[in-house]
């Protein structure tokens, strides 16, 4: 499948750590908790979990739980430009710490591990107090405090403009962060209202990792490291122990200084397996659990092992196709909305989710998902795939449909990059079949194979914008709101792959973000939705529901719309 980036909400990666949204995509499967290899219907009521859950004194201690990667981190600190990508922010789970916890409808708590109360203590003005489970140290032995904190706001509240953030979503509307009654007491003051601050306390980093730009941008280049820059450390019940950034293998073993209940497994290995390797990987015994990614091949290996289940739930990743409208061809708004028109998004779709018998929904908002309180459609009667209806955009523009079916204007044909990442089958299917497609508006599209470890690094950034169009997916946080805003706005934000955006968004997301009332703040949310979606720069395709095969005894881990994994009850019930 194509790359995932997160929507963040303390910065904006696209996939979105804090990759933001609730809004990330839905997914189908089984309405059994525990999986199994039933072929799900359109009707079928998905759970927001789909793995195995098991109280803890039913996982037995030890073992070695193997999952993939598409790629080891380019750079340990996920807030930063370079990172960001889905599995970036699930290895940053494993050992850095989250002072809250999200069960599996995105609700959230605080987390106990980390801190005894997350409360917002003033409205007006809002303050959030957050008291830290004096137990908490990092690896090393610094005990977590009010610094660490403090420092990650500077670092990522937008002010000083060199430090290289993806985002600074709600740490922009954060006035100070200062000690309260001791070190462990934490008070974060706004000086914008911001209903979704519980999003910013996930993935704090220590003190020494973030306290100048160079530091943020380069220190953790190479590793998770301690103050004295040679170490790893840690902030959970795991420890990076091995990482081998060549042979693309990151090995995690039991954090000594971990003060919660122990974690069952002794060791959590992270390595690189490209998408097309592995069915045969996860057939080999190789890899404990795999997401199918829509692979038909996938899905039929992995029900031909015989200590294998099919896991299903709702995701949050949505599929969509990405413009560059700072390229030539795209720099209209109406080409691009011509080249949205002329796509069959539910012939896209059924080519990635009918290999794994997922029923196929249309996404048609960028801020909420189908069946989300808040989702309006706002592109349905646009996108309709209608080839000729599409054309006509063209022709009413000054474009004229030459002997060769290519649109052209002022002697230029509609010619089209189509950047794609190499290993990647389902990217491939997706772009030879736009390809198609846009050849019956005259659109020119022309597949480019690039790299997959080059992929976000050196073609979709915001720095090279090295593409005319794109596709990859975004997931999201249960921040629908707050996460999306660095995606559309501004036009230079680290997360604006497009580069364009409109002048009244600015506003229109301090105001939706400031609004507490839920009802006021969803009508607020679709007015955005209206306005971004008429650029025309990412055109949704479908939310992908989650569908994995991990083996039968594999505990607490697996496929989930929101819910944290509890890394240190994950393991092995047999």
């Amino acid at each position: 499948m194509t790359p995932t980036r997160l929507r963040r909400t303390a910065s904006a990666v696209a996939v979105l750590a804090a990759g933001a949204l609730v809004f990330s995509a839905c997914s189908s499967g089984d309405d059994d908790k525990s999986g199994g290899g039933s072929t799900p219907k359109a009707t079928t009521v998905l759970p927001g979990t789909g793995w195995n859950a098991a109280d803890r004194d039913k996982v037995k201690d030890g073992g070695t739980l193997t999952l993939p990667v598409d790629a080891v981190p380019a750079n340990w600190q996920i807030l930063n430009l370079d990172s960001g990508t889905v599995d970036d922010n699930t290895l940053s789970t494993v050992y850095l710490p989250s002072f809250v916890t999200f069960a599996e409808d995105g609700s959230w708590k605080a987390n106990p591990d980390y801190a005894t109360s997350v409360a917002l203590k003033s409205d007006d003005p809002q303050v959030v107090e957050v008291k830290l489970n004096p137990k908490a140290v990092w690896s090393d032995g610094t005990p977590m405090s009010y610094k660490d904190v403090a420092a990650n706001w500077k670092a990522l509240n937008g002010t000083n403009k060199d430090f290289n953030p993806v985002s600074t979503n709600v740490w922009q509307d954060v006035s100070s962060v200062t000690k309260g009654t001791d070190d462990q007491d934490v008070l974060l003051t706004f000086k914008k209202k911001n209903a979704d601050w519980p999003s910013i306390l996930t993935a704090i980093y220590p003190e020494w990792a973030v306290k100048d730009p160079k530091t943020f941008n380069n220190a953790w280049a190479k590793g998770p490291f301690a103050a004295d820059g040679k170490t790893f450390v840690s902030g959970g019940p795991f420890i990076v122990t091995k990482f081998d950034a060549n042979g693309g293998v990151v090995t995690f073993g039991k954090n000594p200084k971990w003060w919660g209940d122990p974690a069952k497994l002794d060791q959590i290995v992270f390595k690189v397996v490209s998408r097309a390797g592995l069915p045969q990987a996860f057939a080999n015994s190789e890899l404990d659990a795999i997401n199918l990614y829509g692979s038909a091949d996938a899905y039929k290996t992995a029900q031909g092992r015989s200590d294998a289940q099919i896991e299903r739930s709702l995701g949050t990743t949505f599929r969509h196709i990405t413009l560059n409208g700072t390229s030539q061809v795209f720099s209209d708004v109406n080409v691009r909305k011509a080249f949205a028109a002329g796509l069959n998004r539910s012939i896209l779709a059924q080519a990635i989710l009918s290999g794994v018998e997922s029923p196929v929904e249309l996404l048609n908002n960028l801020i909420y998902l189908p069946g989300q309180k808040g989702y309006e459609d706002h592109l349905g009667s646009v996108l309709t795939g209608d080839a000729k209806a599409a054309q006509k955009v063209l022709t009413d523009n000054g474009y004229t449909i030459g002997s060769d079916g290519y649109a052209a204007k002022d002697g230029k044909t509609l010619s089209v990059r189509f950047v794609i990442p190499s290993d990647n089958p389902n990217s491939a299917n997706i772009a030879q079949l736009v390809q198609q497609q846009e050849k019956a508006v005259g659109f020119k599209v022309n597949i480019d194979v690039v790299p997959t470890a080059d992929f976000f690094t050196k073609y979709i950034t915001t720095t090279t914008r090295n593409f005319d169009a794109t596709y990859f997916a975004w997931q999201g946080t249960p921040f629908p709101v707050s996460s999306t805003e660095s995606i559309y706005y501004p036009a230079d934000s680290g997360q604006n792959y497009p580069g364009v955006t409109d002048d009244s968004l600015g506003a229109a997301w301090s105001a939706a973000n400031a609004e507490l009332d839920p009802a006021k703040r969803i009508d607020l949310a679709n007015g955005i939705d209206k306005t971004i979606t008429q650029l025309f720069t990412t055109i949704p395709l479908f939310p992908e529901p989650n569908a994995w095969a991990a083996k039968k005894t594999l505990a607490n881990y697996g496929p989930t719309q929101f819910q944290s994994v509890p890394w240190q009850n994950v393991g092995f019930t047999g």
